[in-house]
């Protein structure tokens, strides 16, 4: 079996709870560590760590772009699941809609943060339906701020490339980030990158769509194995 290091980042409006199947599956393989961002509880960073194992980062939504650079340079593995470089249209036309959009999200956010979480919960599982969720105490403006932050963020590939092998997976009914964005992806990354569309997912697909994803995921990790030896 590999000896693995996993560091999993999950997106916005969620916690490191998003992971526990992919945990219950890969512990396996090694230790798998979550990135929390602190909407719902303490924040929890990663610790950047020189390591001899195989480090493997695993992202959904934008949590790719909350990866330090340096984690970019010891990865062995990138896997990003309904991940995208910049989240808006690249046309500007359907750009500027997009933004007033998300704007729009922003502005009803400060009135009622509670309802603008269920209607992501509700866009991001369909075609399935969410799950119950348990918001907790919510930090309302590290979420908005990240809301805002989302209007302009834009990953730069060239800290993706640095990673020998990248496994891309998109929900084909993605409501949140179109697959379109996950081909893109693979437009720049192909050299280095496999893109898999798992059909009837949205953007939840990590969740609703586990066993599928780690399907496709986990020869890439056992192959990783076979490089240490």
């Amino acid at each position: 079996m590999a000896d693995c290091r996993f560091i999993a980042f999950h997106g916005w409006g969620f916690n490191d709870q998003y992971w526990q199947s992919w945990a219950k599956y890969l512990d396996v393989y090694g230790y798998f560590e979550t990135y929390d961002r602190g909407y719902f509880n303490d924040p929890k960073e990663v610790e950047i760590l020189t390591s001899p194992v195989s480090t493997v980062l695993i992202t959904h939504s934008f949590g790719l772009h909350w990866i330090d650079e340096s984690l970019f340079n010891q990865a062995d593995l990138l896997i990003i699941t309904g991940g995208f470089l910049y989240f808006h249209p690249y046309t500007a036309q359907y750009r500027r809609r997009s933004r007033l959009i998300l704007q729009e999200m922003i502005n009803e956010f400060e009135i009622n943060p509670e309802k603008i979480l269920r209607d992501f919960y509700e866009n991001c599982y369909a075609p399935q339906d969410p799950p119950e969720y348990n918001m907790g105490e919510i930090n309302h403006q590290l979420l908005l701020d990240d809301l805002r932050i989302l209007q302009n963020a834009e990953q730069d590939v060239q800290s993706l490339k640095k990673v020998d092998k990248i496994c891309i997976l998109h929900g084909s009914d993605d409501q949140i980030v179109p697959n379109k964005k996950g081909r893109q992806l693979y437009t720049h990354l192909q050299s280095q990158a496999q893109y898999f569309e798992i059909k009837n997912a949205g953007h939840g697909l990590p969740y609703t769509h586990h066993k599928q994803c780690l399907e496709f995921v986990i020869p890439e990790i056992e192959k990783l194995s076979e490089i240490k030896l």
